[in-house]
């Protein structure tokens, strides 16, 4: 990287331009990677960065146009000016030394000088050639993502190179600058995937790295990255293949594991699934139930490799399915652990909520365990994106998340329209909900919601005056439903309040 690369420096030493006279020279030395011949001013405004602009012997004549030469290459980067050699003014000079543009006087006609270094270019850009065929052939004998990025990490002197989706990093290689970085990227996604992926490097910008070969570089390699993340997609999905089976096998409802087991013995044992071995499910599906991306499963089972290498991750009907074996309890806390430090940032980027199953003393059927991460990840879709929810922490409170929030609300307004209506609604509704939270406690509720007994009783009575039933044990699972969403209902609008919006007297009960 560093040996092909041309600056003024070097090249004043030991170069094309050993023959030119420094009228100025910026304190860093500049990269070159073009040269042009300039005999009208306008050109100038056509050149690229990092450009060595020499203007002919007629344009280097006049110091007023030298001077408008000066601005117009310090506004496109340019490496240097080269003029003919002359006297030139200190008023020049100190405009090359204020734009900070190094400006070099040629002892003939620069016209030489602008041909000597093209050549000096061209045989450089030869070398680059030769390393790029070199590199090409390396990074095509790596057959792992892995190896792909740690290969094109130690041509570009070990920086940070990684492959990413949609911001999200899947895998990377080398390590990023502490400070301010030229952050460089390849498209290496198909040509009609919906998010394009990425091979990204960050080159510190420190100008020691010459950028248009770190692309080149990168251009070069992204092929090879391509085919080692088909080829391990390819691999994980044939893995994944006794995963998406079992998902597909249902267990009768009462049944026992050992029926199950029993009444599949042989594809089970085909599959290579092991009787009586303890696994843990883990399912991840969209947060708003949107159909995936034919490109999104090849994406997750890269982020997937983070969590569990060994486990492949598979494809099945509402999301994606992995189990992994789970010999004690300790496996399950240190997988969610794992699943909410390195996973959950990319599910919240991607609007995904994962599901996690528990771990109980009696290894259950695999479907069951499958059943529980479901449950737990559709539980979670209500939570946001990004949420990942374990089975344990549910129970029968995982019912809640089939229930469609909208209807509830509907009901509500149909069936008590009085407490919808009334204008101390919310304050009603946190009593009755509190009420029942704790079994009818009134002492309980009233310490949860830092009220007095009396005027928890006050907002009680108010609560069966508006129709609510709090004393017909037959309805009291609908009440606590209902009030349930209602009170959630007022605290998501309490949430996004406007902070400027005028606050309005509350309706208090007198007590």
């Amino acid at each position: 990287m560093k040996d092909t690369r041309l600056d003024v420096a070097g090249l004043l030493a030991h170069g094309s331009l050993r023959g030119t006279t420094p009228l100025y020279l910026t304190p860093a030395s500049a990269v070159i990677e073009s040269v042009v011949l300039v005999s009208q001013l306008e050109a100038i405004q056509r050149v690229r960065p990092n450009t060595v602009v020499a203007l002919s012997a007629e344009m280097g004549s006049g110091g007023w146009l030298v001077s408008a030469a000066l601005r117009h290459a310090w506004e496109r980067r340019a490496s240097a000016v080269v003029v003919a050699g002359s006297t030139y003014s200190s008023a020049v000079i100190g405009l090359a030394e204020r734009l900070g543009i190094t400006l070099l006087a040629s002892e003939g006609n620069p016209a030489g000088v602008a041909l000597a270094l093209a050549a000096e270019i061209g045989a450089a850009l030869s070398v680059v050639d030769a390393e790029l065929a070199r590199f090409a052939r390396a990074v095509a004998k790596d057959s792992t993502l892995t190896d792909v990025l740690s290969t094109i990490s130690g041509e570009l002197d070990g920086v940070g190179v990684s492959l990413e989706y949609d911001g999200v990093v899947l895998a990377s290689a080398g390590m990023d600058p502490r400070d301010q970085a030229e952050v460089i990227t390849v498209d290496v996604g198909a040509a009609n995937a919906a998010v394009p992926s990425a091979l990204t490097a960050r080159v510190p910008a420190s100008g020691v790295h010459n950028l248009r070969l770190v692309r080149s570089i990168l251009e070069v390699a992204a092929p090879s990255v391509k085919a080692a993340w088909l080829l391990g997609d390819s691999r994980d999905a044939a893995r994944a293949v006794p995963t998406a089976a079992l998902a597909g096998l249902n267990q009768s409802r009462g049944s026992s594991g050992a029926t199950f087991e029993q009444d599949h013995r042989h594809l089970l044992s085909q599959l290579g699934w092991r009787r009586h071995e303890r696994y843990v499910a883990v399912w991840i599906c969209h947060a708003d139930s949107n159909t995936s991306g034919p490109d999104l499963t090849a994406v997750l089972r890269l982020l997937w490799r983070k969590i569990a290498a060994r486990s492949p991750l598979a494809k099945v009907d509402g999301g994606w399915l992995a189990l992994v074996p789970a010999a004690d309890e300790s496996v399950v806390a240190q997988l969610e652990l794992r699943l909410k430090t390195r996973l959950r940032p990319a599910l919240a980027e991607l609007g995904l909520v994962a599901g996690l199953s528990r771990w109980v003393e009696e290894a259950p059927p695999l479907p069951s365990v499958i059943q529980e991460a479901r449950l737990a990840a559709v539980s979670a879709q209500s939570a946001g994106q990004g949420t990942v929810l374990g089975f344990a922490g549910l129970g029968v409170a995982a019912a809640t998340a089939f229930v469609d929030q909208d209807a509830v609300a509907l009901v509500a307004e149909l069936t008590l329209p009085r407490l919808m209506a009334s204008p101390d609604r919310d304050a009603i509704v946190a009593a009755a909900a509190a009420f029942l939270d704790h079994r009818s406690s009134v002492s309980l509720a009233a310490a949860a919601l830092d009220v007095h007994r009396n005027t928890l009783q006050a907002r009680l009575g108010r609560a069966r005056e508006l129709g609510v039933p709090l004393d017909n044990p037959s309805e009291l699972l609908s009440v606590h439903l209902i009030l349930n969403v209602l009170r959630a209902a007022a605290h998501e609008k309490q949430t996004f309040k406007d902070p400027h919006e005028t606050r309005k007297d509350s309706h208090e009960f007198p007590v």
